[in-house]
């Protein structure tokens, strides 16, 4: 795999800011990356497998699995703190990122923006959408990429494991997403410690309004990796 490393120099360790992109990824928050360099904190926005440059092929049940080399790939840069952790994620991202939560402890804070929800994901638009969106991604099969989707959200629900994450998580999500339903995060947020923004009449992509969506995502990480 590969990805882009951003690290803001000096005597002293950085934070560190794992950054995940959605499926099939044409949004990969080069604002929010930029941002956070300019607050003084590292980041690694990783391309997952079959995705903008990374060899194998794509598939949304190695995308945890993934994620964690990845995290390993950026504690271990000698400009990072490993202490001083967070992860950020948008769509399918924030789902990886919501499920790394999980599974990490390492992990401080998450940020997921739209998130893909579990089992309640399953649905008769799941072919349609997917084989649609595979242009710019390397996969082995369009309709086994369809099924594997749909094991993956009923194995990695991100409620079972935000539930057992000790770390801060934000989640923002527009209440007007024609992608991931707003009741999605209303249904993670339920679970103690998590705080949801509902960003009013936002879409998915939330184009027009990226400014407020950086400046609430890097506020976010900034205050629990810096503080």
């Amino acid at each position: 795999m590969v990805g882009v490393l951003a690290t803001p120099g000096g005597k002293r360790k950085a934070p560190g800011v794992l950054m995940l992109h959605g499926f099939p990824g044409a949004e990969h928050s080069v604002d929010v990356q930029r941002a956070l360099l300019a607050r003084g904190i590292a980041s690694f926005r990783l391309h997952f497998q079959g995705a903008w440059g990374s060899e194998g092929n794509y598939l949304f049940s190695g995308l945890v699995d993934q994620a964690k080399a990845g995290l390993r790939f950026l504690a271990r840069q000698p400009g990072v703190n490993s202490r001083r952790l967070g992860v950020f994620g948008f769509s399918m991202g924030g789902w990886t990122a919501l499920n790394l939560a999980g599974a990490a402890p390492d992990i401080l804070t998450a940020v997921a923006v739209a998130p893909v929800g579990g089992p309640e994901m399953v649905g008769p638009s799941n072919a349609p959408f997917i084989k649609s969106h595979c242009g710019p991604v390397r996969v082995a099969s369009r309709d086994g990429l369809v099924r594997d989707f749909q094991d993956s959200v009923k194995r990695y629900d991100p409620v079972k494991a935000v539930a057992k994450s000790k770390a801060d998580i934000l989640l923002i999500h527009g209440t007007c997403d024609e992608v991931i339903p707003f009741e999605v995060s209303r249904r993670i947020s339920a679970t103690t410690g998590v705080r949801l923004v509902r960003a009013k009449g936002a879409d998915h992509a939330f184009l027009d309004r990226r400014p407020w969506l950086t400046k609430r995502s890097v506020d976010w990480l900034s205050r629990r990796l810096l503080g």
